[in-house]
């Protein structure tokens, strides 16, 4: 809470600026059996709003692209693009072949359809709607042990950032990598996205 307070203060945007966490693991990153990688939905939102893409059998409520099969020829020849068209792609599992041919596109940009953050599923209403309420998709970079999320808009209240925080830490800790050292967790900052970085405390969380 008082780091969160201290960022705030210190935070000299002219817009609603995003609070970031930024997490430094000792973890090896060039063992492929180390990455973290898990979806949570904050308890406050995140207070962005995503654009979903859906490839699906049938028409998804709440999906700001309905995309055909007949697209992914389109996103091969970069007449539809992620991060410009949409930020999330859901799909349902029987489409994931398809995505193959597009994967060395979606992969890069980050929304390549994955189980384990719940954009490929069997209820991609569902899917859409955790998105939409939002959802996070958090991963260590690709080649190094770090972390960078968002953990809701400055204008959030100190408590409303307090428990998001808390949310992502415990997430965290539940995924922890089984070959990972007890102190995995080297520190902690938070900050708004062009603000001065406050370290947090983790040792008693």
């Amino acid at each position: 809470m008082e780091a969160i307070k201290k960022v705030k203060m210190s935070s000299k945007e002219k817009f609603d600026a995003s609070v970031e966490v930024h997490i430094n693991l000792d973890l090896d990153s060039k063992k492929m059996e180390q990455p973290v990688r898990f979806s949570l939905t904050l308890p406050h939102g995140t207070g962005k709003t995503k654009r979903v893409a859906v490839l699906a059998s049938k028409k998804i409520a709440g999906a700001d692209l309905e995309l055909k099969e007949s697209d992914i020829e389109l996103i091969q020849k970069g007449q539809i693009k992620p991060k410009i068209d949409f930020d999330t792609l859901v799909t349902e599992p029987a489409f994931m072949p398809k995505l193959a041919k597009v994967a060395k596109i979606l992969g890069p940009a980050g929304v390549m359809p994955n189980p384990k953050t719940g954009t490929v599923s069997d209820d991609p209403e569902k899917a859409v709607s955790e998105i939409k309420k939002g959802r996070l998709d958090v991963k260590t970079e690709k080649d190094l042990p770090m972390i960078h999320t968002v953990i809701g808009k400055r204008s959030f209240t100190e408590e409303q950032l307090s428990e998001n925080f808390i949310e992502l830490y415990n997430a965290l800790k539940q995924n922890k990598p089984t070959k990972a050292s007890p102190e995995w967790v080297k520190n902690i900052f938070i900050a708004t996205s062009m603000g001065q970085s406050v370290i947090v405390d983790h040792t008693d969380l």
